[in-house]
């Protein structure tokens, strides 16, 4: 037991009452001191502070979070931003029951460190670590494995609707005497969706939104509104929020939360009535609220998302509601932490970094630049050249490499926000225009424009040039975010041209390519850097033509052809390497065309030639997959020499290293030679 004395020399009144203050909250501070994370496992420990310990508990998740992350890298910005808002939703609600729903999943770090997981995130997005994203695997408390935005309205209200549907029997009978009454009804389980302001602009969230009428019980959407995505929000919606945001003042977001707090909790239909006298108070000062009350959807807000006090009770009190509303939440992206706070673009996913004070220093690299930082180049370098190329991306300006197109051709730069689809109907109402547009989205995300791609860009046969990053395997962002499937998906089109740069002076031929092509082109490249100087084989310098492949190592004597698509044309070549010291001859092509495929390859196999193909994309309906169908139509009746098939499985992949993820599912030199080995001797 501690024992403290305390001497005051200056008898004043106003002395003490100092000294009686320090006195009262001398326990709280023992606690504190005693670091209150420590003692937070579940959101049970949680519930068993005081509301007045939540701030400071606050900023020990924030320290940690810091901590974590610059061991192992990870989202930074978002997840500092969201803090009090998480603690105060796990202090009312309890979401072992209770569903909480991510719109954006990389945002759930404190989710997880308060639900059990906080010893795991020394191996944050490694190797049979804990994932960056939500994940049911981990534990009851998350609902969704999410890594794509604008979906937690839609599953919100499935869940919502699965309640009223399994409300059957005596609780149908009892909420509507409830009704009758005028008294709420009852929801064993509660519904929250977390909704930021760059996904509420989705086009899936908007129409959810459209159809939350659907919905007769209780469903709170949390929009935390922190003025970006990734990249700055864009677009009408975007500017409108940020229009309310900059004339919002703090004491007008005291005040807008003491207006809901005198009116809630409310009762039955007087829910009506609380909320017409809030939105007649405060509608002067918040046109936000017209555009979801155009909706018919109770709306509350802005308030403070890091005034914990405050967004305690106004969850207590909004848990009553018998309907779905919206609560609208201001908060700061990085808060808490210097860097992150002056660069949130910089820190929403970052890797490791030293921490030195208020600054950071990252860790050193391996010093060699990646295929978005060529790409990005390159493109800024001929549209020096060429005024009618236009780059579109979908709020992924520094992820894609346009930041410097941005800040040299800003009239010819959108950023249309996390709006996939929109960005290729645009896309293609600009190349209907005569103009030649460059979308540049990552794999994961373009799969959300299969539709817009199709009727819009295929069929009109328009020259759109899709630039997709990340494509194949992406490491410690895992299964939500690999790109396994665009080739899949955009080869069975008819019109579109599938092309994939294997290294630096691949990736620039590839792009003049594409913009002289005048039909839709794909090009494909992963999230890495591009082979050191060793692997710009001479073949690799010869421009581009449309499906022709390029011989990279051939071999007089060999009975097998290593046909490569896309950057692990380095592994192949390594893999010639193994082989040649057991002298055994192989040929390495550079296949450089998913779609068409180069006729010379097919004719291979009729030559009496093995052939391996290799690349970093799902065996299903992949460039392997297109040669086997090609051979099977050219050569049906006829015996030919085997074709192996190397490339992704048919699962999801966890987070890991690139190097690692290729090493494991046989995307490797080793694999590639012994694959060689037993096609040639068994032939």
């Amino acid at each position: 037991m501690a024992v403290f004395q305390i001497t005051c020399y200056n008898k004043s009144s106003k002395d003490f009452l100092k000294i009686f203050d320090f006195i009262r909250r001398l326990p709280v501070f023992l606690i504190e001191m005693s670091e209150l994370l420590e003692q937070i496992n579940s959101p049970d420990d949680l519930k068993k502070l005081s509301a007045g310990q939540l701030k400071p508990l606050a900023e020990q998740i924030r320290r940690f979070i810091i901590s974590s992350v610059s061991k192992t890298g990870g989202h930074l910005a978002s997840n500092l931003g969201v803090v009090e808002l998480t603690l105060a939703l796990h202090y009312i609600f309890d979401f072992k029951t209770d569903k909480l729903l991510w719109d954006v999943g990389h945002q759930c770090y404190t989710h997880k460190i308060i639900t059990g997981r906080k010893d795991k995130f020394a191996y944050l997005r490694q190797a049979d670590g804990l994932s960056g994203f939500p994940n049911p695997a981990e534990s009851v408390y998350d609902q969704f494995t999410v890594g794509h935005a604008g979906t937690s309205v839609a599953t919100a209200i499935g869940m919502a609707l699965g309640e009223q549907i399994a409300d059957s029997g005596q609780s149908k009978k009892l909420n509507a005497i409830r009704y009758t009454l005028s008294l709420p009804q009852v929801n064993a389980n509660k519904i929250v969706a977390m909704v930021g302001d760059a996904s509420i602009v989705n086009g899936v969230s908007f129409e959810a939104l459209n159809n939350l009428g659907l919905v007769k019980r209780q469903l709170l959407i949390v929009l935390n509104d922190n003025s970006m995505a990734i990249d700055p929000t864009e677009g009408a919606l975007a500017k409108y929020f940020s229009k309310v945001r900059l004339s919002q003042t703090y004491e007008d977001l005291r005040r807008t939360t003491k207006n809901i707090l005198e009116h809630l909790p409310v009762i039955g239909k007087g829910v009506e009535e609380a909320i017409a006298r809030i939105t007649k108070g405060i509608r002067m000062v918040l046109p936000t609220s017209q555009l979801f009350e155009s909706l018919n959807i109770p709306y509350f807000g802005p308030v403070d998302g890091h005034d914990i006090d405050s967004l305690v009770q106004l969850f207590g009190a909004l848990a009553h509601l018998d309907r779905p509303a919206v609560l609208h939440v201001y908060t700061k992206k990085g808060k808490g932490f210097s860097p992150a706070g002056e660069d949130p673009s910089k820190f929403h996913s970052t890797g490791p970094f030293k921490i030195n004070g208020d600054s950071i220093e990252a860790e050193s690299g391996i010093g060699r630049r990646s295929f978005t930082k060529v790409f990005g180049e390159h493109l800024a370098k001929l549209a020096e050249k060429d005024d009618k190329i236009i780059a579109i991306t979908s709020a992924m300006t520094d992820g894609t490499g346009l930041a410097e197109f941005r800040s040299r051709f800003a009239d010819r730069f959108y950023d249309v926000g996390i709006a996939e689809s929109a960005a290729v109907d645009i896309a293609a109402g600009l190349a209907k225009s005569g103009l030649k547009p460059v979308v540049c989205i990552y794999s994961t995300f373009l799969q959300r424009s299969f539709d817009q791609i199709f009727q819009e860009v295929a069929l009109q046969n328009l020259p759109v040039i899709f630039c997709i990053d990340r494509a194949g395997v992406v490491g410690s962002d895992g299964p939500t975010h690999h790109g396994m499937m665009d080739v899949g998906f955009l080869r069975m089109m008819p019109n579109i041209v599938l092309a994939a740069p294997a290294n630096e002076i691949e990736m620039r031929l590839a792009l003049e390519f594409a913009l002289s092509a005048n039909k839709p082109v794909c090009l494909r490249y992963p999230k890495d850097v591009v082979p050191s100087g060793e692997f710009d084989i001479g073949a690799c310098a010869e421009p581009f033509e449309l499906g022709g492949s390029v011989v990279v190592k051939e071999s007089g004597d060999s009975s097998v052809a290593i046909v490569t698509y896309g950057s692990v044309l380095t592994e192949a070549i390594e893999a010639a390497e193994l082989l040649a010291k057991d002298r055994i001859a192989v040929d390495v092509i550079n296949a450089r065309f998913a779609a068409p495929v180069d006729k010379k390859i097919i004719m291979l196999a009729g030559e009496g030639k093995g052939i391996i193909t290799v690349e970093d994309h799902r065996l299903a309906c992949g460039f392997g997959s297109a040669v086997l169908e090609q051979v099977a139509a050219e050569f049906a009746g006829s015996i030919v020499q085997p074709i192996t098939m190397l490339g992704m499985p048919k699962e999801f992949i966890k987070q890991s290293s690139r190097s690692a993820q290729l090493m494991e599912t046989g995307i490797n030199a080793e694999r590639i030679a012994r694959a060689v080995r037993k096609l040639a001797y068994s032939g």
